[in-house]
C-alpha cells in the first residue's frame, strides 16, 4: 500500500471517528491497565485485565506488527491462566481476541475459524454475551461498500439483541453507538441520533463517565443535519469529557469539527480558536497525518476575519517548519498557499501552486478519497474564478457533481450550487446562474425548515418525557401505598384517609390550576389585543415616516433647483466667460444630485436609484446644457444603487462628460462619448466615460493636474472605495472600478 493511500485511509478513519467500528480503548486506560498488571491480582481479575489490554492493542489506529504481537501475548497469557483455573468465560473470550488479531494481521481465514468456535460455544451454552461479542467481531470482516454494509448492519442488530438478552447494559450502549455509526455513514442522520440517544439513556442509568466517544458522535451527527447550535453544545460536552479523562486521542478531531460548526454559523473567531487547538493536538499526536489539512482551516478562518497578514505569517513561520512526507501533505500545503496568495491578490503566484496541485491530484487520483478531492477541487475552482478560467472551473465543478453523491453532506451540496452560481454569473451565463442560485436558496431554506422542525419536535419530546416522568413518579407512589396496605392491616384506614386526603388536594390543585389557566387565558387575550393595537400604530408610524422621507427628498430637490436658479441669475450679471462657465459647471453638479432626489420621491423605494433611467436623464440634461453635436452612447446594466453610492457616481459622470464636451473636440468636430456601467468581477462594477477626441499628449499623471474636476473625480472615487484611472487611447477614457456595497444596496 502506498504511503499516500495509507495516509489517506488513516485520515478517513480519523474523520469518521470510528463511526462504523468498535469503540477504541483510550490511551490513558491502556497505560493504566499496564500499570495494574504489574501488581499481584486475583486470577480472574488478571485475566480480565489482560484481555482488556489485548483489546487496547488490537483496536489502536493502524495495523502495526508490534501492536498485534503485544495483543497476542496478552491474549495467550489470559488463555493459559483461564485453562489453569477452569475459567470458561476467559477461555471463550480468547476466541474473540484471536479472531481480531488474525483479522488485523490479514489472516481472515484463520480468524473466522476462531469465530466459528465462539458461535458454536455460544449456541450450545446459551452464552448470549459471547454471541453478542462474536456478531460484533463478525461485522469487521465486511467492508463498508453497499453489499458489505447491509451484512454489517444485520450482524450489529443480532449483537444488540444478544447483549440485551444477556442483560449487559454497557455492551448494549456500545453496540447502539456502533449501530448508529452505520446509519451515520449511509446518511441516515436522524436514525443515527435515535440510536445515540438510546445509548445516552443507558449510560446515564448505569452512571458511566466514559462518554467522550458518544458525545463526539452526537455532535458530528447534529453538524451533518445542519443543527449547528445543538452540535456546538454537544461538541463542548465531548471535549470536556476528553480533557477530564486526559485522553488526547479524539480531542484533535473534536476541536477540528467544532471549528467547522462555528465556521458554518459565521463565528470565525471561535472557529479559529478551535482549529488552532486541533492543530496543536495534531502536532502532538498525528504529526504526519492532519497538520497541513487543519492548517488550511486556520488560514480560511483568518481570511474570513480579514487577517490576511496573520495568515501569511502562519504560512511562512509555522507551516514551512513542518516536514512534508508525502503527496497528500504536499497537496494540502499548496492549498494553503493558494488561499493565502489569492487573498493577497498575488494571483500569478497562486496560479503556479494551483497548477502544481492539479498535477499532483491527477497523479494520485486513485489514492485520494472523495471528500479530499471535493475540498481540493473547491479551492481550485475558487482560484480559477479569480483568474477568469471559467471553462476549466466548470470541468472541476462537474467532477464535484459526481463526487457529492457519495458524500451525503448538505453543506457540500449547498457549496457546489453556490460555486455553480459564481461560475455561471462570472462567465455570463445569467440564466444558469439564476437557476443555481435558486437551488442553493432552496436547500438553504429546507435546512432552515429542518432546523425549525427539529426544534419543535425536540420541545414535544421534552414535554412528553417530563410528562412520563411525572406519571412514573405518581405510579411509584401508588405502588408504595399498595405494598404498605398489604404489609399492615392496622394502617389500612390511615392509608385510605391519606389517599382520600391526597385526592382532595389533587382535586383542589386541579381546580386551582383550572382557575389559574382561565385567568392566564384572559390575560393572554388582553395582551394579544394590546399587541395588535401597537402593530396598527407602528404601521401608521412607518407609513408616516415613508411619506416624510419622500417629502424630504422632494424639498431637497426643490431647494437644489432654487440654488440652480440663483446661480443662473448670478451668471446673467457676469461678464467674465470663465466665471460664467464655472457657475454653469456648478449648476450641472447640483443638477446631478437634484435628479437623484427627484428619482427617490417619485419611486416606491426611498434609498435606491435605478441607474439606467437616472444616467440617461443626466446625459440628456448635459446635452441640452451645451450646444454640441456629439453622439452619446449609453450602456448601463439594469441595476439599482443606494443613494450613498449613486451621488458620487452622478457627480463623476457630470465631471467626466462635461470635460469631454469642453476639451475632446476643440474645433467643433463630430465625435462620440460612450458611458458604460457594468459588472466587472465578483462584487466589483466598472464605470467608464470614453471619447474618441484628441486625448492628452504625453504620459498621464493624475497628480500633475490641478483642475477642480480631476480632483473632484479622484476624491469621489475614494468615497466609492474605488480605483480611479485615466487612459489615453484613441481619445480619453476615465475608468472607476468600485465595490458594489451590498450592505447599503440590499433591500
Amino acid at each position: 500500500m502506498s504511503q499516500l493511500l495509507r495516509t489517506s485511509i488513516l485520515f478517513f478513519l480519523f474523520q469518521l471517528s470510528f463511526m462504523v467500528s468498535a469503540q477504541p480503548i483510550s490511551r490513558k486506560k491502556g497505560e493504566n491497565l499496564k500499570a495494574e498488571l504489574k501488581y499481584k491480582l486475583n486470577d480472574t481479575v488478571r485475566i480480565q485485565k489482560l484481555q482488556e489490554l489485548s483489546l487496547y492493542y488490537v483496536k489502536k489506529a493502524g495495523q502495526y506488527k508490534a501492536d498485534m504481537d503485544s495483543s497476542y501475548i496478552c491474549a495467550k497469557e489470559a488463555e493459559i491462566l483461564s485453562n489453569q483455573i477452569h475459567f470458561e468465560k476467559g477461555k471463550w473470550m480468547s476466541l474473540i481476541l484471536y479472531s481480531q488479531i488474525y483479522r488485523e494481521g490479514n489472516n481472515e481465514a484463520k480468524g473466522k475459524k476462531q469465530l466459528d468456535k465462539a458461535f458454536a460455544i455460544a449456541k450450545k451454552n446459551k452464552a448470549f454475551w459471547l454471541e453478542g461479542e462474536a456478531y460484533v467481531e463478525l461485522t469487521n470482516y465486511y467492508d463498508i461498500s453497499n453489499a458489505g454494509l447491509k451484512i454489517r448492519i444485520e450482524n450489529v442488530k443480532k449483537a444488540l439483541e444478544a447483549f440485551r438478552k444477556a442483560g449487559l447494559k454497557k455492551k448494549t450502549a456500545e453496540t447502539l453507538i456502533l449501530f448508529a455509526g452505520h446509519y451515520y455513514f449511509t446518511g441516515k442522520y436522524k436514525e443515527a441520533l435515535e440510536k445515540y440517544n438510546e445509548a445516552k439513556i443507558i449510560y446515564k442509568a448505569i452512571g458511566s463517565n466514559d462518554l467522550q466517544n458518544l458525545y463526539s458522535h452526537i455532535f458530528k451527527t447534529y453538524s451533518k443535519l445542519g443543527l449547528y447550535q445543538e452540535a456546538i453544545k454537544y461538541g463542548h460536552i465531548a471535549i470536556k469529557y476528553g480533557e477530564n479523562s486526559k485522553d488526547d486521542y479524539f480531542l484533535a478531531e473534536d476541536y477540528n469539527h467544532l471549528g467547522y460548526a462555528y465556521y458554518y454559523i459565521e463565528n470565525y473567531e471561535m472557529a479559529l480558536e478551535c482549529h488552532r487547538k486541533a492543530f496543536n493536538y495534531t502536532l502532538k499526536i498525528y504529526p504526519d497525518l492532519m497538520n497541513f489539512y487543519i492548517a488550511n482551516s486556520i488560514i480560511k478562518d483568518l481570511l474570513k476575519l480579514n487577517r490576511k497578514k496573520e495568515a501569511k505569517q502562519f504560512l511562512d513561520r509555522e507551516l514551512k517548519a513542518q516536514k512534508v512526507t508525502n503527496d497528500w501533505e504536499l497537496i494540502w500545503y499548496k492549498i494553503c498557499q493558494i488561499n493565502v496568495y489569492d487573498a493577497l491578490g498575488l494571483t500569478q503566484l497562486a496560479d503556479k501552486y494551483c497548477s502544481e496541485v492539479m498535477v499532483l491530484q491527477e497523479k494520485n487520483k486513485k489514492n485520494l478519497l472523495n471528500i479530499s478531492s471535493f475540498e481540493v477541487n473547491n479551492t481550485i475552482i475558487n482560484h480559477l474564478l479569480k483568474v477568469k478560467k471559467y471553462e476549466l472551473g466548470l470541468n472541476y465543478l462537474n467532477i464535484n457533481k459526481q463526487t457529492e453523491i457519495t458524500i451525503k453532506d448538505i453543506n457540500v451540496i449547498m457549496n457546489r450550487h453556490l460555486m455553480e452560481y459564481k461560475l455561471d454569473s462570472a462567465s455570463g451565463n445569467y440564466l444558469g446562474a439564476i437557476s443555481s442560485l435558486k437551488r442553493y436558496q432552496k436547500i438553504k431554506d429546507s435546512l432552515f425548515n429542518e432546523v425549525k422542525s427539529y426544534q419543535i419536535s425536540n420541545l414535544e419530546i421534552q414535554y412528553q418525557t417530563e410528562s412520563k416522568d411525572q406519571n412514573i413518579q405518581l405510579l411509584t407512589k401508588e405502588s408504595a401505598l399498595q405494598k404498605a396496605k398489604i404489609q399492615s392491616d392496622k394502617v389500612a384506614k390511615l392509608i385510605a384517609g391519606l389517599v382520600l386526603f391526597l385526592l382532595l388536594i389533587i382535586t383542589g390543585l386541579i381546580f386551582k390550576g383550572y382557575q389559574s389557566k382561565k385567568e392566564s387565558n384572559k390575560k393572554l387575550e388582553e395582551g394579544k389585543n394590546r399587541i395588535e393595537n401597537k402593530n396598527k400604530i407602528l404601521q401608521n408610524v412607518v407609513q408616516e415616516k415613508e411619506w416624510l422621507l419622500k417629502e424630504i427628498h422632494h424639498r431637497v430637490k426643490n431647494n437644489l433647483q432654487v440654488v440652480m436658479s440663483l446661480l443662473n441669475t448670478q451668471s446673467s450679471y457676469l461678464k467674465d466667460e470663465s466665471a460664467v462657465m464655472a457657475i454653469k459647471d456648478s449648476q450641472n453638479r447640483i443638477n446631478s444630485m437634484s435628479l437623484i432626489h427627484q428619482r427617490l420621491y417619485q419611486s416606491e423605494g426611498l434609498s435606491c436609484i435605478k441607474m439606467p433611467e437616472y444616467i440617461k436623464e443626466l446625459v440628456s440634461h448635459l446635452k441640452d446644457s451645451y450646444p454640441v453635436n456629439y453622439n452619446f452612447i449609453v450602456v448601463i446594466e439594469d441595476i439599482e444603487i443606494h443613494v450613498s453610492q449613486a451621488i458620487p457616481i452622478g457627480l463623476i459622470l457630470n465631471e467626466a462628460i462635461t470635460n469631454a464636451i469642453k476639451h475632446a473636440f476643440p474645433n467643433g468636430e463630430k465625435g462620440t462619448v460612450t458611458i458604460t456601467l457594468k459588472h466587472f468581477e465578483d462584487d466589483y462594477f466598472l464605470l467608464e466615460i470614453a471619447d474618441n477626441g484628441i486625448g492628452i499628449d504625453g504620459e498621464i499623471d493624475i497628480f500633475k493636474y490641478n483642475s477642480l474636476g480631476m480632483k473632484l473625480m479622484e476624491g469621489l472615487s475614494k468615497d466609492l472605495n474605488g480605483k480611479f484611472e485615466i487612459i489615453n487611447n484613441n481619445g480619453l477614457k476615465i475608468a472607476i472600478t468600485f465595490i458594489y456595497d451590498y450592505a447599503f444596496n440590499f433591500k
